[in-house]
């Protein structure tokens, strides 16, 4: 899992946006855009038995990490829509 999700500067993290382009998912607005020192990403690949490949990207250390558990959820106060997120779970069905 991402530790993106629980840090207190989500929304203005750089590298945080890059992961939600790999994603696809819409990037949101960025005011003084931060950038993390030393992130490690982590990427995994997921083989399905149809024959598709996808790729995970996450951060599992950073530096520049502050804990704010769910801080994800005020600034994304929207309906919840098919995520790229749920991709694995249609892999494998």
């Amino acid at each position: 899992m991402c530790i993106c999700l629980n840090c207190n500067r989500i929304n203005r993290c750089r590298v945080y946006s890059i992961i939600e382009e790999q994603h696809q998912e819409k990037i949101k607005c960025q005011t003084k855009p931060f950038f993390p020192q030393a992130p490690i990403l982590l990427c995994i690949n997921f083989f399905s038995k149809k024959q598709l490949y996808a790729l995970e990207w996450d951060v599992s250390e950073c530096l520049s990490y502050q804990e704010k558990p769910g801080g994800w959820l005020d600034s994304n106060q929207k309906s919840l829509n098919f995520s790229s997120y749920l991709l694995f779970d249609l892999l494998f069905d």
